[in-house]
């Protein structure tokens, strides 16, 4: 329904006005910096990156930067933890590994980029 009257009695105007910078506008924050837990260390479980020189096992030392194109990266994306070597198909992110190709959500987090790799020891099972 729409009203048919004009200006209600009680729309009376104010006898003052109110500057803009007095109104209170809420403050921006920023987001909080990670807590510096020192360096992160993700073992490999799968042979995803055998031809790359990474067997089983082999124990990733993780820089917390957004990967590069032909970087090892690893990325959290639904609700698990994914290695590969990071590329662009079509204008998208994947990960690129000795099993295939595998597309990442908008979603993905980029945990890192493998900045160390230590090779499995001689004789432990890899898998």
């Amino acid at each position: 329904m729409r009203s048919t009257g004009g200006a209600s009695r009680c729309d009376v105007p104010l006898p003052f006005d109110i500057a803009p910078d007095a109104v209170s506008v809420p403050a921006k924050r920023s987001p909080a910096p990670p807590p510096d837990i020192g360096p992160q260390i993700h073992r490999l479980v799968g042979a995803h990156l055998t031809s790359r020189g990474l067997p089983p096992g082999s124990d990733l030392v993780i820089n917390p930067r957004r990967p590069k194109r032909g970087e090892v990266a690893v990325v959290r994306s639904g609700g698990r933890i994914r290695v590969g070597i990071f590329d662009l198909e079509r204008g998208r992110a994947v990960l690129r590994s000795d099993r295939g190709t595998r597309w990442l959500p908008p979603d993905a987090v980029y945990v890192g980029v493998a900045a160390l790799v230590s090779p499995t020891l001689d004789g432990m099972p890899t898998g």
